[in-house]
């Protein structure tokens, strides 16, 4: 039997080489600061969390599970109360608020688990995809309902979801990789200056990473802040600007791009000295 390795598996099931599944990037980042935080801590899960991201870049956020990455995101988007730091959205102070405060600041949360908290199952692909926007699409308290469709339609367009059945397709229905589509362009459809990714391509197969991965990179280059966190170190290596690594609820190590390896993002992950126990 013929023996595959990463990269050949990659090539036989999408046609193209490892290098071309993560995009080049035609942008840069930018100098103005979209997300400035200091000294963030949650009591028991993370601490002393400080870092900036620009607008334009890219920020990997790489660990173990259990390192603090999700609980990072969700103290940042609003959803857990940190008790420690300062976090500052386009120059501005975000106070201990709710997510909903947060999207209207210009903050998107793509979460871990879109099943359980990225989508209404149940719903339709309109429906999922017009939950963020609903409100900017309402004019003396109707829907304007035609405006509101051609608004999802470029948004399924832009995603590049696949559409065979209508926009009334429940989303349960749909492939784990449409599913996603469908949460990013939830949140796309509100223009965020800010996107938060947890884990974006967990359980889409390698095909729909790389669409997953355009349309992560084509916002960056149009000026979008994305701040990623993904326990898969090509994926951070293949998209990130910077790469932030954590363990045990701290920051321990921060690597440019010229400054990428693959043993020191897992030794700092796992603690001087035991990348190569």
């Amino acid at each position: 039997a013929r023996e595959f390795d990463e990269p050949s598996l990659i090539r036989h099931m999408v046609g193209r080489s490892l290098e071309s599944v993560f995009p080049s990037r035609s942008g840069g980042t930018r100098d103005e600061p979209a997300l400035e935080v200091t000294g963030l801590g949650r009591t028991g899960a993370f601490q002393g969390v400080s870092f900036t991201l620009r607008r334009g870049e890219i920020l990997g956020l790489a660990g173990l599970m259990g390192a603090g990455r999700t609980e990072v995101l969700r103290a940042l988007f609003g959803l857990d109360r940190a008790d420690a730091g300062e976090v500052r959205l386009l120059g501005a102070p975000l106070g201990p608020g709710s997510a909903r405060g947060s999207v209207g600041r210009g903050m998107a949360f793509v979460t871990e688990d879109r099943r359980h908290d990225g989508l209404v199952l149940d719903g339709t692909i309109a429906d999922n995809l017009a939950l963020v926007s609903l409100s900017a699409h309402t004019r003396g308290g109707l829907i304007d309902r035609r405006r509101l469709a051609r608004a999802l339609a470029h948004q399924a367009e832009a995603v590049r979801l696949e559409m065979t059945a209508g926009m009334d397709r429940p989303v349960r229905t749909l492939s784990g990789g449409n599913q996603q589509k469908v949460v990013l362009g939830k949140w796309l459809l509100a223009g965020p200056a800010v996107l938060l990714l947890d884990e974006p391509t967990r359980g889409i197969d390698v095909g729909a990473k790389q669409q997953v991965y355009e349309l992560v990179t084509g916002l960056a280059d149009a000026g979008t802040a994305v701040l990623l966190a993904s326990s898969e170190i090509e994926e951070l290596l293949g998209l990130a600007d910077r790469i932030l690594v954590m363990r045990r609820g701290a920051l321990v190590d921060e690597l440019g791009r010229q400054e990428f390896d693959r043993e020191r993002i897992l030794a700092g992950a796992l603690g001087s000295g035991e990348a190569t126990a």
